[in-house]
């Protein structure tokens, strides 16, 4: 594959995956001691890859209530559900984001119990973490390190809730996942090669996705197409595509779909039905392709916006290569006072 370092990756899954003994750990006390509810926080991207975990967390339990938040509207709105008896989940890969450190100290300071992955050690958020679990990511490969932490997490919330008969063996097949996460960024190498090269000088883009797939659709339009690429982008859930977005159709409009595994499938073939009538530009990223670990189909719902994530890599580290546009070089983002 194209400018990817197999060890590396590996090494960055594997590592993260270990991380599975400190996560249950934390969560056991945490049962042990009572909570009232679980609050995601976070911004841009890892506001984005909790909106997944939310859906999944919606569509399974009856006794766990899952929020979701932006840091810094959340600091500003006094969410009445939040109290000391919440449990504050928060990722970040430099642990120094402005947003993200001022809402763990918040919550912290708040009495609220603190959850934080980092990919950095011992940067200031650390300070606010009531459990830390450190392992090394980078922005290629930082998504599958905060879901492999998140669907553990929440797996065991789970199981401690009498909820997830099938944990142990769910957590067994997740742990031999990394080979075929592989296989799948392989299995798409050659049609993101080709589409960066098609799309090299496409300035706008529309990318939809639905149920577990909306926040990834949300990030890569925001975090890879946007801030990493500077092409306009837009991001539409698939059940509001009607609304508005479709009247913007024409016939070399470029659609990227991410079809996922969940309950929304029929929301996505609704969209791609009314797409192939007006426009010849549809890309489509489906995880039911790729091959997984689980014996169980309910199991690869969950792993879903990580593995469209993986796959979808491919086709950023070819667009880097096309535009000449180093996903890494900013105008504004960390550059300025915002």
């Amino acid at each position: 594959m194209f400018n990817f370092d197999v060890p590396r990756y590996e090494k960055v899954v594997n590592d993260a995956i270990a991380l599975r003994p400190q996560i249950e750990q934390a969560v056991d006390e945490i049962c042990q001691q009572g909570y009232k509810n679980l609050f995601f926080i976070g911004c841009g991207g890892t506001y984005a890859h909790s909106l997944p975990m939310k859906y999944w967390m919606d569509t399974t339990s009856q006794k766990i209530c899952v929020h979701s938040v932006i840091a810094a509207e959340f600091m500003l709105m006094g969410h009445k559900a939040f109290s000391k008896d919440s449990v504050c989940i928060f990722s970040t890969r430099s642990g120094n984001t402005k947003e993200i450190v001022a809402a763990a100290k918040f919550c912290k300071e708040a009495g609220a119990r603190t959850l934080v992955y980092v990919s950095n050690d011992n940067t200031p958020v650390c300070e606010y973490a009531d459990y830390k679990f450190f392992s090394f990511a980078e922005d290629d490969c930082l998504c599958e390190a905060i879901y492999t932490y998140t669907i553990t997490l929440l797996a065991r919330f789970l199981k401690n809730a009498g909820e997830f008969d099938g944990y142990d063996q769910f957590m067994e097949q997740y742990a031999q996942i990394t080979p075929y996460l592989l296989q799948a960024k392989e299995q798409y190498e050659g049609r993101c090669a080709a589409m960066a090269a098609h799309h090299k000088d496409t300035d706008y883009h529309m990318v939809i996705g639905s149920g577990m797939l909306w926040g990834e659709a949300y990030d890569y339009a925001m975090c890879i197409l946007e801030e990493m690429q500077w092409i306009k982008t837009k991001s539409i859930h698939a059940a509001e595509f009607f609304h508005g977005t479709l009247e913007l159709v024409e016939k070399n409009t470029s659609l990227i779909l991410f079809y996922g595994e969940d309950e929304t499938r029929p929301l996505m073939d609704r969209v791609l039905a009314f797409a192939k009538k007006i426009t010849t530009e549809i890309s489509v990223f489906d995880t039911k392709e790729v091959a997984l670990p689980f014996t169980d189909p309910a199991y690869r719902k969950i792993a879903s916006p990580m593995v469209i994530y993986a796959i979808t890599e491919r086709l950023s580290c070819h667009l880097e290569k096309e535009r000449n546009h180093p996903l890494t070089v900013r105008r504004y983002y960390r550059q300025m006072e915002y």
